[in-house]
């Protein structure tokens, strides 16, 4: 009966073994779907670090210890003009560097790690491109010792500091300059006018000593004439550094000064009634001033106009002939030394001038935050 029993109950029983097996093949898909699920998420990772590594402007590349391309990103690639080209395994320096400073960047490269440095990379189209760029030394998830390099293009950022440079270079020069033309006004006319005042007045005090009065008279006369010719020599002296009719009546007035004075028509259309910062006041009257006087030298025109307003916060000056054209702000027209009194001032001067003209100049200076 016992043995009957007991076949019975082993009927029933799963034989041995069968739950192990189906508690480990549980286990295997639990970490079948967790081991697929970290894949999923390295590779989402992996993806968007690309993605960010492609989107940013920044230059990057991986190179082997021997300076080979492993891999770069979109912006380097579009930089070198090389993205239908296939660089990997070539010298970083041959496919990049501009020939006369490939052999100075290969040196660098193996120098210590986080210093920058600067060379001339090539552009696809043929220019060339400053990169400042710095390395690091890295290891690849091989285990294999790898250099990333990166870098920004700062061509740009080169160029408005070398023509930082030149402005503060033709400021200081304009400014010496104007000192000696100063110096030599002063020297060459009023002072020697003076000089001559002080002779005229001690041989009219002589007169009056010696009881001449007609000859007194006409030494006062003489001295009454050259004073007023020292007036005037003073007067035009000032213009050149500030003009007087500008700070006492104001831009408009002084716009219409410019142009009674220009050998050309001159139609001051537009000008703000509303006083301005004396800084911006001056640099308008002297653009204006050094346009007017570039058409009436070399533009062979027949009328000018001069527009000046406020806009959008900033004061906008337009000067405008029906000349020859052909004027550069680059040229030995005056419009160089203009262009950095306006930059000074935060503000931009631009000029069409095609040849056969018209000639159109036009200053903008900000004026909200002064």
């Amino acid at each position: 009966m016992w043995a009957a029993l007991r076949g019975r109950q082993n009927a029933r029983m799963p034989p041995r073994g069968t739950k192990r097996v189906a508690a480990l093949a549980e286990q295997n898909e639990r970490l079948e779907r967790e081991l697929t699920r970290r894949v999923a998420e390295l590779e989402r990772e992996r993806d968007f670090i690309a993605t960010v590594v492609d989107s940013t402007s920044p230059l990057f590349s991986v190179l082997d210890t021997e300076g080979l391309v492993v891999r770069y990103n979109t912006p380097l690639a579009r930089l070198g003009g090389v993205e239908d080209r296939h660089v990997r395994g070539l010298p970083f320096w041959d496919v990049f560097v501009i020939p006369g400073e490939a052999a100075d960047f290969r040196r660098r490269l193996y120098e210590d790690d986080g210093v920058e440095h600067e060379h001339a990379f090539r552009r696809g189209d043929g220019s060339t491109a400053i990169v400042a760029w710095a390395k690091c030394g890295l290891v690849d998830g091989d285990g294999q010792p790898r250099i990333l390099l990166s870098g920004v293009d700062v061509t740009e950022r080169k160029r408005e500091r070398e023509e930082l440079r030149a402005s503060r270079a033709r400021i200081v020069h304009a400014a010496d300059a104007a000192r000696r033309r100063i110096e030599r006004d002063l020297h060459d006319g009023a002072q020697q006018r003076l000089v001559g005042l002080a002779l005229d007045l001690r041989l009219a005090r002589t007169a009056v000593r010696e009881g001449d009065e007609r000859g007194a008279a006409r030494r006062l006369e003489t001295l009454e004439v050259e004073l007023a010719h020292a007036l005037d020599e003073l007067r035009e002296l000032a213009r050149g550094i500030h003009p007087t009719v500008l700070t006492e009546r104001g831009l408009p007035e002084a716009l219409e000064s410019l142009a009674v004075r220009s050998s050309v028509p001159v139609e001051i259309e537009q000008a703000p009634s509303e006083r301005l910062p004396l800084e911006v006041e001056a640099a308008v009257y002297f653009v204006v001033a050094e346009a007017l006087t570039n058409v009436a030298k070399y533009a062979q025109a027949r009328v000018a106009s001069v527009r000046v307003f406020c806009e959008d916060g900033a004061v906008v000056a337009e000067i405008e002939d029906d000349g020859i054209g052909g004027a550069e702000v680059s040229g030995g027209s005056g419009l160089r030394g203009l262009s950095d009194r306006i930059e000074v001032l935060e503000g931009t001067l631009s000029i069409e001038s095609p040849r056969g003209g018209p000639t159109f100049v036009r200053a903008m200076i900000p004026v909200e935050a002064r």
